[in-house]
């Protein structure tokens, strides 16, 4: 057997097995955040403007209790717990690239002016510019927090949160980054992928 039909075979595998427990009434919490996490079930996407790379990761709100807890297996009474604190609202991961955004200000003429001024914004003043849009509605962003590890990722990473509102439709997330003037990046979360989000199983 081929190194390419080993690869084709554990992939329908992972399908299969994830097809049957969602049969079965739901997910186990590592399968649970294995589909969330597949690009190709459309909760994390991923877009480009003018070089500089960019993902957007849905987390529902039992995604984000596993989170909290890093853990996979949360007890039943705190585990309702932290549900409650997470509702009321969409929560959201952003990342920006390092690497393609430090290239594009390493291009700048100040560019020890530039480093500061995107340290000083991603810090205080990126929330204002992001937004998503559902339907007619623009929807602020809430909550807006650099995370405590972006200084020695890969990426810039910031937690984000908008109101609830319950809208049915696709919806897009939009962010103009103004420090560097890059362009505004757009990505697309679509009814259908928040629609078709699986059950969570507790063991």
């Amino acid at each position: 057997m081929t190194k390419e039909m080993k690869s084709s075979f554990l992939a329908y595998g992972i399908i299969l097995s994830v097809l049957c427990a969602s049969c079965s009434g739901g997910l186990s919490p590592k399968e649970y955040v294995h589909y969330i996490e597949n690009p190709g079930n459309g909760l994390l996407i991923k877009g480009g403007v003018n070089g500089v790379k960019y993902e957007l990761q849905y987390q529902p709100i039992d995604y984000c209790v596993m989170q909290e807890k890093r853990s996979f297996s949360v007890p039943d009474d705190e585990f309702a717990q932290l549900r409650k604190r997470f509702s009321g609202l969409e929560h959201y991961v952003l990342r920006i690239e390092r690497k393609s955004m430090d290239s594009l200000v390493s291009k700048m003429n100040d560019t020890a002016k530039y480093k500061k001024g995107v340290t000083e914004y991603f810090d205080f003043g990126i929330q204002k510019d992001i937004k998503l849009i559902e339907g007619k509605d623009t929807v602020k962003c809430s909550i807006c927090q650099v995370d405590a590890n972006t200084a020695i990722s890969q990426y810039y990473v910031f937690t984000l949160g908008f109101p609830a509102n319950h809208f049915e439709g696709d919806r897009y997330f939009e962010f103009g980054n103004k420090i560097l003037k890059t362009g505004d990046v757009k990505l697309a979360i679509t009814d259908k992928s928040m629609k078709n989000l699986p059950a969570l199983k507790m063991m």
